[in-house]
Order: C-alpha cells, then sequence, then structure tokens
C-alpha cells in the first residue's frame, strides 16, 4: 500500500471512531498507524491528535493582540522607556494567530486566538501546520504564532477553487476550519513562531534573542530577525524602510513591523495592559488607500447562485487608479464591517490592482439591511457559510455569468458582457450550449458587425480541445488544471462519464469530495451533453511518451523559464506535475538555489534525483525510443506476435 492511500485509510478510520461509527478494531488501526511509522515516520496523520469536533481552548496566560503606532516619532517614545537597551524587529505575518501547547516533547493541544481569553480547540488540524510534531524538551511550553499560507501556495490552489479567495489569509482560515478532515494536508499551511512560554529551565526570564534561538533549534520559523543593540532614531527608520522593501519580495504577506523589548527585565517592568503587552509594538506599513463615502451597496449574482455585495462609492483616487467601486468581498465579512449607505469607509488596493473596503472609518445614520430576495429573479435567499444563494431554477444574472464562464474557458472571444446580455434577452442563447444554435443572421441582427466576428469565432470552437470543453463545463473542483488532468487520464468523455468513484480517486489530487463532485457534473445531461448535441466535436490530446503515470517535482529556479512554463513542459512530454514531494513521486527534478532539504528528503525516500538537464536528456532519450518502437511495429519485417519488451528493456 502506497504511502497517500494508507494516510487516507488511516484519515477515514479515524474519522469512523469519532463519528461514533467505528468499523475496524483498535488493533486493526494500531495496525495501519505502524506501517506508515514503517514508510514514512513524519507523516502528519500520525501526529493527529484530539478530536475534530474541538471544543474551547483557554489561554493562561492571555493571548494579547499588539499595541500600534503610526510613526518614529512614536517608536522612539516607546524605545525611550527602556535608555535605548536593546530591542528586536520580526515580521507582522498577515495570518491567524495560534497557541500550540508541548508536553514532554509532544504536542498534545492547539488553539486559536479568539478573544484572548478563550479560543477554539484545533488540535486536531495543527498537524497540517509545518511544525515540529515533536521537540527535545522534557516540560511543558506554550508557544505562540502565525499561522498562515504562503503566496505561492495560495495562487496554486486559489486557481483551482470556482469561488476565488481575495488573499491567502482569508484561504488559510478557511483551509485550517474545514470540516472534512480527509482532505487535511491537501493544502499546504504554514507556522511562524513569536512567543515561547513555559518550564525553561531557568524560568522564562530569557531574553528574546535566547528565545529565538530555541525556537530555531526546535526546528521552528520565527518571525523576529533583527537584533538592534542600541537603537536610534535613524536606525529604527532604516529598519521599517528595509522590511518595507522586503514585504515585496516575500513568499508571505506581512503588513507591519514588530518590535519588541529584548531583555526580560524590561518586559517585566513594562507590564500589560488588558488588551496589549507594553513590551511590543506594531508598526504598519503605509496604506496605498484613501477614504470615501459609501453610496450604496449592490449584490452581484455569480454563476454559482451566490451573491456578492459591492461597494457603490464617491469616485476617489487610490494608488493612482479613478475607484467608484470596490469588492465587500461576502455576507459574512459585511455583516462583521458592519458598513451601511452613509458610511465614510477606508479602501485600498490589494496588490496595487483590487480595490476593496478594508474598514468603517466613520458611521454614518444607517443600519446594513441584507436582501431577502435575488434581485435579478426575485427568489427567496438562503444563507449558506459565509455567503447569501439564490434558490431560483432560472435567474437572468446567474445564467449569463455562466454562459461568460464557458466562452472564457474555451477561449470565444469577441462577445462582451452586454453582447451575451442581448443574445439572452432575445431568447437566442439563454444555455451555453445555445451558441452553437444561433444563426449568423441573427447575430448580425443584434449585434452588427461584431456579430459576425464573433459567429466565425463560435464556429472555430466547434472543434474543441477535451481539457477546455471540461473545464468550461463549470463544476465545481473542475478547473483549467484538472480538465488537463483528466483529460490525459481518459481517452473520451464517455469513458470519464463511466468512470467510477474510485478509478477517480486513485488520480493524484482527486478526493472523495471532489471526484464525485466531478462524476455528477459530467453525468448531467445538461451540462457536457447539451453542448456535444449541438455539434462540438472534441479534439482529445495525444498518448504522450510517458504514459505510466510518472509524477514529477520540479524545485528551484529553471532558467529563464517561469514555474508555468515548466510545468506545461513537464505535462506536454505525458509527465503528472506535483506540487510535493511523496512516495508516489517519480523524481525530482532541480535547478538553480534548488533546497538541499528537498533533495535530501527525495533521496531518503529513494526517489530519482535529476538537473534540469539531465531531466531534457531523459526526456530525449524516451522520445527516441518511442520512435525507434514505432517504426518497429509499423515494418514488415517486426514479428507481429512478439513482445517488445524482447526487443527493449524497460
Amino acid at each position: 500500500m502506497e504511502e497517500q492511500e494508507l494516510a487516507d485509510k488511516i484519515l477515514y478510520h479515524k474519522k469512523k471512531y469519532y463519528d461514533g461509527e467505528p468499523e475496524i478494531s483498535d488493533e486493526e488501526f494500531d495496525r495501519l498507524e505502524d506501517q506508515m511509522r514503517e514508510i514514512n515516520p513524519d507523516n502528519h496523520v500520525l501526529f493527529l491528535v484530539g478530536s475534530p469536533g474541538g471544543g474551547k481552548f483557554p489561554h493562561d496566560p492571555p493571548m494579547l493582540s499588539s499595541d500600534k503606532v503610526n510613526g518614529l516619532d512614536q517608536i522612539i517614545k516607546w524605545v525611550d522607556k527602556i535608555d535605548g537597551r536593546s530591542i528586536y524587529a520580526g515580521y507582522k505575518v498577515d495570518g491567524f494567530s495560534l497557541s500550540l501547547i508541548y508536553e514532554n516533547g509532544r504536542l498534545i493541544k492547539a488553539g486559536t486566538r479568539g478573544n484572548g481569553q478563550f479560543g477554539d480547540d484545533v488540535t486536531f488540524a495543527a498537524a497540517m501546520l509545518d511544525i515540529p510534531k515533536t521537540i527535545p524538551h522534557p516540560g511543558r511550553v506554550n508557544i505562540r504564532g502565525e499561522g498562515y499560507m504562503k503566496i505561492s501556495e495560495f495562487n496554486r490552489v486559489n486557481a483551482t477553487l470556482t469561488e476565488k479567495f481575495s488573499n491567502p489569509r482569508n484561504l488559510a482560515v478557511g483551509t485550517f476550519k474545514q470540516k472534512d478532515i480527509l482532505n487535511l494536508g491537501k493544502r499546504e499551511l504554514n507556522f511562524m513562531a513569536f512567543d515561547l512560554i513555559g518550564q525553561l529551565g531557568n524560568g522564562n526570564n530569557k531574553s528574546i534573542a535566547e528565545i529565538v534561538k530555541l525556537l530555531q533549534f526546535w526546528g521552528f520559523n520565527t518571525a523576529d530577525i533583527k537584533f538592534i543593540d542600541t537603537p536610534f532614531a535613524v536606525q529604527l527608520e532604516e529598519i521599517y524602510d528595509e522590511f518595507t522593501e522586503m514585504r515585496n519580495s516575500l513568499d508571505f504577506q506581512t503588513d507591519g513591523v514588530i518590535f519588541k523589548y529584548n531583555e526580560y527585565s524590561d518586559r517585566l517592568a513594562a507590564g500589560e495592559t488588558e488588551h496589549h503587552p507594553k513590551w511590543q509594538v506594531a508598526w504598519k506599513f503605509k496604506s496605498k488607500g484613501a477614504t470615501t463615502i459609501l453610496k450604496d451597496i449592490t449584490w452581484q449574482i455569480g454563476r454559482t447562485s451566490i451573491l456578492t455585495p459591492v461597494a457603490e462609492l464617491e469616485k476617489v483616487e487610490v494608488a493612482g487608479a479613478n475607484i467608484s467601486r470596490a469588492t465587500l468581498h461576502n455576507m459574512e465579512f459585511l455583516m462583521e464591517l458592519k458598513a451601511a449607505p452613509g458610511d465614510v469607509v477606508q479602501l485600498e488596493r490589494a496588490g496595487d490592482v483590487i480595490p476593496r473596503v478594508i474598514s468603517v472609518f466613520e458611521k454614518g445614520n444607517n443600519e446594513l439591511v441584507l436582501p431577502k430576495n435575488c434581485p435579478s429573479c426575485g427568489s427567496e435567499l438562503i444563507t449558506e457559510g459565509v455567503n447569501l444563494v439564490c434558490t431560483g431554477d432560472i435567474c437572468r444574472d446567474r445564467d449569463i455569468q455562466s454562459i461568460i464562464y464557458f466562452m472564457r474557458m474555451v477561449e470565444i472571444e469577441g462577445l462582451g458582457p452586454s453582447s451575451v446580455s442581448k443574445l439572452y434577452d432575445a431568447g437566442l442563447v439563454i444555455h451555453y450550449a445555445d451558441l452553437y444554435k444561433v444563426s449568423l443572421d441573427d447575430m448580425v441582427r443584434l449585434l452588427g458587425k461584431n456579430g459576425g466576428k464573433a459567429f466565425e469565432n463560435i464556429l472555430d470552437s466547434k472543434n474543441m480541445p477535451f481539457n477546455k470543453f471540461l473545464a468550461g463545463l463549470g463544476i465545481h473542483t473542475l478547473g483549467n488544471k484538472m480538465g488537463k488532468v483528466l483529460a490525459n487520464k481518459f481517452d473520451s468523455f464517455d469513458q470519464l462519464k463511466n468512470a467510477s468513484l474510485s478509478d477517480l480517486m486513485k488520480i493524484d489530487g482527486i478526493s472523495d469530495v471532489t471526484a464525485s463532485s466531478i462524476l455528477k457534473g459530467v453525468m448531467d445531461p445538461d451540462l457536457g451533453d447539451r453542448v456535444l448535441a449541438n455539434g462540438v466535436e472534441l479534439m482529445y490530446p495525444e498518448k504522450k511518451i510517458a504514459s505510466s503515470g510518472e509524477r514529477v517535482y520540479v524545485t528551484g529556479k529553471i532558467g529563464g523559464m517561469h514555474k508555468k512554463s515548466v510545468q506545461e513542459f513537464v505535462e506536454s512530454k505525458g509527465f503528472e506535475w506535483s506540487s510535493s514531494i511523496s512516495s508516489k513521486l517519480s523524481m525530482l527534478v532541480y535547478g538553480v538555489k534548488a533546497g538541499q532539504s528537498k533533495l535530501d528528503k527525495a533521496k531518503q525516500k529513494n526517489i530519482k534525483v535529476l538537473s534540469w538537464d539531465e531531466f531534457k536528456e531523459y526526456v530525449e532519450n524516451m522520445e527516441t525510443i518511442v520512435l525507434t518502437r514505432e517504426e518497429l511495429l509499423t515494418s514488415d519485417e517486426f514479428p507481429q506476435s512478439a513482445r517488445l519488451t524482447d526487443y527493449f528493456e524497460k
């Protein structure tokens, strides 16, 4: 049994146990874990502690917030209170605060910050973090820090989601709180420690420098990175500027600099308030934002029936752009913001691109009122998670968004939202499959000259790559990336429809939930079959040279190539792209500045390790062998009854 298959089996039986429906005995379960220890003693499923149900997690002492300063003058006043003795500077990571309890070297409990007095028990989920599962310390310690998702991981995961997340923090929190324990470990979450409390030999009277050194020795990433022996004004400003510049090159989001008194005696003397310790302050980065009046809140419905609130604003310039509309993300965000028409709100442009409301600067006289009916079709709205959802069977705006999404996925150009709306309102294109029924005359009559060009683009798309066809159907969890995976695995749409749940779950990265969603979608005659009934022909990919399911993980920089280009090259040769190192991996390919730890991990697992040049040579050799075999198979002299292995080594 392979590692991932065994891990999934252990998670399945853990879930059954906690649901009160155990299917195997404790002894049989112990044997499964023993097998995993032989394969990989560091696999996260071996360190899952407690129940997924969680509970309350008390903080002793309370888990406080950081006080904030707005400029150099305030930082200088804070430093002057300790007569310029040593301080530490570190990242203010934009994530979610966690408290980890280790006892006798093992992780026994984990909790979120909550209100600082009590958080949520998340011990079971903590095993998915990149933290040491054991530490070389016999006592009981409390390690506090920030959980987060790397920007690169956010981009990877977000690309696979139907409903996108606006930033890594939101996706990280959503991932960490997910209820489906069978999906634990499918996304990478990180942890950066910023505090250590507990039995440390000589009590808690350690400097920040000693704490950082100890945490790093135990294997933790630490948020505190810069020691300042005798801080003075110019140096403090330089450090702030250095961190500001550094944030653009980091693979995680940070929104400021945390400064701490280094010496324990200074921290003890400073004390704390009910809200924050006085020995620590946060100097947040300057916001590229502005304030303006929220005139109204409108609601847009997407192709999945979810409504998104949009802020209609008095026009204002933000980071060089005139902004009159901004996202409010979802119902829950809006309710937490407590924004209403007439309020003065603060805006920023996320990544200097997407405008969003981040806070209410000044309240007006109105209260927030949520809609009860869909603004498009009038159907009743219901609450699902953080969203308001339309329950209507037919909904104009949702249908139009579905058509636009299909066109984007299959690359039909020339029809914008207004053109699609005209076709929909005329009753010509109610479903994306209707694009292949509309006539040239109708297109020109409604849309003029542009209608003729769009009609030609629709005709051109009738010969459609299988992977784009799958992505365009709008099936939850089936986007561009999954479309490519399925197109390379199945020879036809009919073969995919006839696949079983277990057939799909054998594919790397597909859980039971994802497999069920895909099968339900492809079996729906109102989706794929309806398109094919209107004359669309699917183009299936040629069989690639690496048809045996070889998986490749690439680390480091590949000269002059973007990561996406590297992935496209690897997949074009028939290999499966892997985002992690596991026992299922066929080879690790490395470029410049590749992490030594990853190379060592691959070698420990007996995974083939090749440089990029060696990998390309390997591919060229495979292509030569395939060509030679094809030549022999088509030769009159080749004995058709013979086995290829008689002529070629495996």
